[in-house]
């Protein structure tokens, strides 16, 4: 029997088997984030009260452009759906939450407020009038945007929800890390080698 040879392309059975695996372990990671969100509850009362301002400035940025709220600058044609507000009170409560919590900074808490912007944007999507986006206009035209677009608010409304709900899941997460470090391996691994403990002297 002549010996197998390798090509260097992985056979299209561990290809799919490699990205089952890789698949798996992405849905595991964001169920891990979004079971942090969870631990809200734990929050002290500052940063509850830090919230309040932060969501109604958060609210006020969407709900003015969108024309949720009356105001002399913007308007809309087609009228907002109940559905709106709904989003617009989740989106903007998940924004003040996040950025009322405040970890140490890092390149991580960065990501996370990036993030929480564009959650943001994604939900002024999903509440604005659908024949005032100059972008979808342009590519269905205002038949499309009222027959296509529209129907698709509410599903983008809940993608929003779902991207700062995550948001929300890493921000706990490294808060909870910043407040209570893990100890460092390797120096844990040293004291035991040098056989020294943390317990205190007897006096």
């Amino acid at each position: 029997m002549p010996p197998h040879r390798s090509t260097g392309v992985l056979p299209i059975y561990r290809v799919v088997a490699l990205s089952g695996v890789e698949l798996s372990e992405r849905i595991a990671r964001r169920t891990i984030t979004l079971r942090e969100v969870r631990k809200v509850r734990d929050l002290d009362r500052r940063t509850w009260l830090r919230a309040v301002p932060i969501a109604a400035v958060a609210a006020a940025a969407i709900a003015i452009p969108a024309d949720l709220v009356d105001n002399p600058i913007f308007g809309r044609p087609i009228a907002p759906k109940p559905i709106d507000y709904v989003i617009l009170a989740v989106t903007a409560s998940l924004i003040g939450l996040i950025l009322a919590i405040r970890p140490d900074r890092s390149d991580e808490t960065e990501r996370q407020e990036t993030t929480t912007a564009l959650g943001g944007f994604v939900s002024f999507l999903a509440v604005g009038c659908p024949v005032c986006n100059q972008a979808v206009v342009a590519l269905v035209g205002t038949s499309g945007a009222l027959g296509w677009w529209a129907p698709v608010q509410p599903v983008v409304g809940l993608a929003a929800v779902v991207l700062l709900l995550y948001t929300l899941g890493l921000r706990l997460r490294t808060h909870r890390l910043t407040a209570c470090p893990l100890p460092d391996p390797h120096q844990t691994g040293k004291s035991a080698r040098s056989g020294t403990t943390d317990r205190p002297r007897p006096s």
